[in-house]
Protein backbone atom coordinates (compact mmCIF):
# COMPACT_ATOMS: atom_id res chain seq x y z
CA UNK A 1 0.00 0.00 0.00
CA UNK A 2 0.91 3.77 -0.02
CA UNK A 3 3.07 5.33 2.70
CA UNK A 4 -0.51 7.47 3.88
CA UNK A 5 -1.13 6.99 7.80
CA UNK A 6 -3.82 4.51 9.26
CA UNK A 7 -4.82 5.86 12.47
CA UNK A 8 -5.75 2.73 14.85
CA UNK A 9 -8.02 3.16 17.28
CA UNK A 10 -8.19 1.11 20.45
CA UNK A 11 -6.39 -1.48 21.83
CA UNK A 12 -4.07 -3.13 19.36
CA UNK A 13 -1.15 -5.66 20.49
CA UNK A 14 2.18 -3.85 18.28
CA UNK A 15 2.07 -7.47 16.03
CA UNK A 16 -1.62 -6.50 15.29
CA UNK A 17 -0.71 -2.64 14.62
CA UNK A 18 2.17 -3.50 12.23
CA UNK A 19 -0.10 -6.08 10.02
CA UNK A 20 -2.79 -3.53 9.91
CA UNK A 21 -0.71 -0.83 8.72
CA UNK A 22 0.98 -3.31 5.99
CA UNK A 23 -2.91 -3.89 4.49
CA UNK A 24 -4.29 -0.63 4.52
CA UNK A 25 -3.97 2.80 3.86
CA UNK A 26 -5.12 6.16 4.24
CA UNK A 27 -8.02 5.16 6.72
CA UNK A 28 -9.22 4.74 10.15
CA UNK A 29 -9.82 1.22 11.90
CA UNK A 30 -11.31 0.87 14.85
CA UNK A 31 -11.16 -2.13 17.33
CA UNK A 32 -14.69 -2.58 18.37
CA UNK A 33 -14.26 -6.02 20.27
CA UNK A 34 -12.29 -8.62 21.19
CA UNK A 35 -13.84 -12.17 21.18
CA UNK A 36 -15.75 -13.10 24.42
CA UNK A 37 -14.20 -16.62 23.36
CA UNK A 38 -10.60 -15.92 22.22
CA UNK A 39 -8.73 -12.65 23.16
CA UNK A 40 -6.57 -13.28 20.20
CA UNK A 41 -9.94 -12.28 17.75
CA UNK A 42 -11.46 -9.04 17.33
CA UNK A 43 -13.62 -7.08 15.46
CA UNK A 44 -12.84 -4.03 13.54
CA UNK A 45 -14.58 -1.51 11.89
CA UNK A 46 -12.31 0.15 9.00
CA UNK A 47 -12.81 3.96 7.30
CA UNK A 48 -11.76 5.85 5.01
CA UNK A 49 -9.36 9.01 6.52
CA UNK A 50 -11.49 11.89 7.23
CA UNK A 51 -9.82 13.72 5.11
CA UNK A 52 -10.60 11.95 1.86
CA UNK A 53 -12.95 12.67 -0.63
CA UNK A 54 -14.25 10.03 -3.00
CA UNK A 55 -14.89 12.39 -5.95
CA UNK A 56 -11.62 12.76 -6.38
CA UNK A 57 -9.31 10.86 -8.34
CA UNK A 58 -5.84 10.39 -6.72
CA UNK A 59 -3.02 8.85 -9.55
CA UNK A 60 0.00 8.98 -6.88
CA UNK A 61 0.36 5.10 -6.21
CA UNK A 62 -1.44 2.48 -8.30
CA UNK A 63 -1.61 -0.08 -5.92
CA UNK A 64 -3.93 2.01 -3.95
CA UNK A 65 -7.99 1.36 -4.10
CA UNK A 66 -9.61 3.50 -6.27
CA UNK A 67 -10.98 5.87 -3.92
CA UNK A 68 -14.25 6.62 -5.60
CA UNK A 69 -15.09 3.04 -5.18
CA UNK A 70 -14.41 2.39 -1.51
CA UNK A 71 -17.40 1.91 0.88
CA UNK A 72 -18.12 4.30 3.58
CA UNK A 73 -17.71 1.79 6.03
CA UNK A 74 -16.45 -2.05 5.99
CA UNK A 75 -16.57 -4.75 9.04
CA UNK A 76 -13.59 -7.44 9.51
CA UNK A 77 -12.50 -10.00 11.84
CA UNK A 78 -8.91 -9.98 12.51
CA UNK A 79 -7.76 -13.52 13.68
CA UNK A 80 -4.27 -14.97 14.98
CA UNK A 81 -4.39 -18.66 14.03
CA UNK A 82 -2.43 -19.98 12.23
CA UNK A 83 -1.18 -16.51 10.97
CA UNK A 84 -2.67 -13.00 11.23
CA UNK A 85 -5.36 -12.50 8.71
CA UNK A 86 -8.27 -10.76 7.93
CA UNK A 87 -12.41 -12.12 7.77
CA UNK A 88 -14.77 -9.89 5.62
CA UNK A 89 -18.03 -9.48 7.56
CA UNK A 90 -20.70 -8.30 5.34
CA UNK A 91 -23.38 -8.10 8.38
CA UNK A 92 -24.97 -8.74 11.91
CA UNK A 93 -26.08 -12.01 10.47
CA UNK A 94 -23.03 -12.65 8.75
CA UNK A 95 -20.71 -12.31 11.88
CA UNK A 96 -23.23 -14.10 14.16
CA UNK A 97 -23.25 -17.79 11.71
CA UNK A 98 -19.39 -16.97 11.65
CA UNK A 99 -18.47 -16.45 14.90
CA UNK A 100 -21.54 -17.49 17.23
CA UNK A 101 -21.17 -16.19 20.52
CA UNK A 102 -17.89 -14.20 19.90
CA UNK A 103 -19.35 -11.28 19.97
CA UNK A 104 -22.19 -8.92 21.18
CA UNK A 105 -25.32 -9.70 18.97
CA UNK A 106 -25.44 -5.81 17.67
CA UNK A 107 -21.46 -5.83 17.24
CA UNK A 108 -22.02 -5.07 13.21
CA UNK A 109 -25.26 -3.52 11.97
CA UNK A 110 -27.75 -6.40 9.94
CA UNK A 111 -27.75 -4.14 7.58
CA UNK A 112 -25.50 -5.63 4.48
CA UNK A 113 -22.25 -3.07 3.54
CA UNK A 114 -21.43 -2.23 0.22
CA UNK A 115 -18.71 -4.70 -1.17
CA UNK A 116 -16.14 -2.07 -2.43
CA UNK A 117 -18.57 0.50 -4.34
CA UNK A 118 -20.26 3.57 -3.56
CA UNK A 119 -23.66 3.24 -1.49
CA UNK A 120 -25.71 4.83 -4.26
CA UNK A 121 -24.74 2.29 -6.38
CA UNK A 122 -26.44 -0.50 -5.30
CA UNK A 123 -29.49 0.87 -6.99
CA UNK A 124 -27.55 2.59 -10.25
CA UNK A 125 -26.43 -0.63 -11.29
CA UNK A 126 -29.38 -2.48 -12.28
CA UNK A 127 -30.56 0.53 -13.77
CA UNK A 128 -27.58 1.16 -15.45
CA UNK A 129 -27.37 -2.90 -16.59
CA UNK A 130 -31.01 -2.82 -18.13
CA UNK A 131 -30.42 0.47 -19.90
CA UNK A 132 -27.29 -1.08 -21.58
CA UNK A 133 -29.09 -4.31 -22.39
CA UNK A 134 -32.29 -2.72 -23.74
CA UNK A 135 -29.61 -0.70 -25.88
CA UNK A 136 -28.60 -3.90 -27.64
Amino acid sequence: MSNAPVELVGGFTSAEARFLRGQFDDCRIDLIARSLLDQRTALLRWQPAADMHPHVVETASPRVTDRRRRPSVAWYVLEHEPDLRLVPIASGPDLRDSYPDHFPADAVPDQPTGKGCLPFSRWLWPLATAVALASI
